[in-house]
């Protein structure tokens, strides 16, 4: 309970780099969410290059400050994966959950922005 009550959208980083373990041990928690059937329609794309994060702090009013993190991690739905299709924004809502809270127990900032279902 105690990570839970702990985590907060965090929009200033640190100038710091975050090591792969801990890249890792994100996508683990990501990946142990669940899904409807088991389906796991979750894609991750690691990005930490500085100009392709600046590309992503451009996707929308409210991505800005990806400009200054080190690393985003890109949560994606891949259709050939979905048995239900429906449920794949609850998958993807879970899965995000878990990243968001394996951060904040490794002590990182972090911060959901959701696209989807906006073009």
């Amino acid at each position: 309970m105690e990570i839970i009550f702990n985590r907060r959208s965090i929009r200033k980083y640190e100038d710091r780099e975050v090591e792969n373990e801990k890249i890792e041990k994100l996508l683990r928690a990501a990946m142990q969410a669940p899904s409807a059937g088991n389906q796991r329609p979750w894609e991750f794309i690691v990005v930490k290059n500085k100009d392709t994060l600046k590309k992503l702090s451009e996707v929308s009013p409210y991505s800005k400050m990806v400009a200054n993190a080190n690393v985003a991690i890109v949560l994606l739905s891949n259709k050939e994966y979905m048995k239900y299709p429906e449920y794949w924004q609850q998958d993807m809502a879970a899965a995000t959950q878990n990243l968001l809270l394996e951060a904040t127990y490794l002590g990182l900032g972090a911060v959901w922005l959701g696209i989807a279902p906006l073009k």
